[in-house]
């Protein structure tokens, strides 16, 4: 994939809350940060979230937050001198679950299109890898905005849909968010993919050697027979269980199909990429972040000890210093 020429994005911020996380709103539009339409908009050639197999994307950028507004305006307020701002960056878990899945969604959604009897050709020109959304049906993304502060006109961007015989009205798929109790219902209107994919898949038992649990005897006389020296206390007996009781559980949570019904897993839920901090000393935060698939969301708040009213916004600039394919 070419890299992009043009890698620098500015967004406003909006009015930002005082003692709360304030979702950014920049170019009309309260939402989430979509780095492949914005490289797309302003390079004016495609880009995904995806390689063509389905493979994330994962894109390294430097986040800066300025409490100057676009027109250059600071806090319009007298505040404590402890005063920040923060600015919060969550995105999706960057593991070989979200890769795996969104693999198997690509080869997935291309057999529906190939059941359909609709060759590769026939599809949009911009439709050979998912648009995902971050953990909705219908996320609205930001907007960046150009030099004088106006919010860039861009384009179209279709979110995919997918079609199956139990939900032929479509549903989208997300990447973080409630999952689906697949063993009870197939219909969604945004279905999670990382556990999606684990409901799909033969799980690990929560106890990896249940068989061998169920032995050696303690106290097994050729065992005994067969050792090298003939241990004069009770090592064999510490031994024994800590072959059969120790680092036998997976390290991470399994999810139990017999309890479907729980929708809310580790797999489900955002992850903190970074986030940056601007005080009143100075008025500027940066951080460096690996963001999967190029989507994520953004939150901002200000504080100080005293509690100051200010709803001041800010400018949010973005810069893509690499654009990887996630390792899982």
């Amino acid at each position: 994939m070419k890299f992009t020429s043009q890698r620098k994005f500015q967004y406003t911020t909006g009015a930002i809350s005082n003692d709360a996380w304030t979702i950014p709103t920049s170019g009309g539009v309260s939402g989430y940060l979509n780095l492949p339409k914005d490289i797309s908009c302003q390079n004016r050639r495609h880009y995904a979230s995806t390689t063509k197999d389905g493979t994330p994307l994962v894109f390294r950028c430097k986040v800066d937050l300025y409490l100057q507004d676009e027109d250059g305006f600071g806090l319009n307020t007298a505040v404590g001198s402890d005063f920040m701002t923060t600015l919060k960056i969550d995105g999706v878990q960057n593991n070989w679950v979200m890769k795996n899945a969104s693999r198997k969604w690509h080869a997935a959604r291309n057999n529906m299109f190939k059941r359909a009897g609709i060759p590769s050709k026939s599809r949009g020109a911009y439709s050979k890898e998912i648009r995902f959304n971050y953990d909705g049906a219908n996320d609205a993304w930001l907007v960046p905005i150009d030099g004088d502060g106006n919010g860039m006109t861009q384009g179209t961007w279709d979110v995919s849909d997918i079609y199956t015989e139990a939900d032929s009205s479509g549903f989208k798929l997300k990447l973080v968010g409630i999952g689906l109790d697949e063993e009870t219902t197939a219909a969604a209107t945004a279905l999670p993919i990382g556990h999606s994919y684990l409901m799909s898949r033969v799980n690990q038992l929560s106890d990896t050697n249940i068989e061998v649990s169920e032995g050696p005897a303690d106290l097994s006389i050729l065992r005994g027979l067969l050792v090298e020296s003939e241990p004069n206390d009770n090592r064999i007996h510490l031994i024994n269980a800590e072959a059969r009781d120790d680092q036998d559980n997976p390290p991470y949570e399994v999810l139990d199909l017999s309890d479907s019904g729980d929708v809310n897993h580790d797999i489900t839920e955002p992850v903190e990429l970074g986030r940056a901090v601007a005080g009143l000393g100075n008025a500027y935060g940066s951080v460096i972040v690996d963001i999967p698939f190029g989507l994520a969301k953004l939150r901002t708040t200000h504080y100080d000890s005293v509690d100051t009213d200010i709803n001041t916004g800010g400018i949010i600039c973005v810069e893509v210093l690499d654009i990887y394919e996630m390792e899982g």
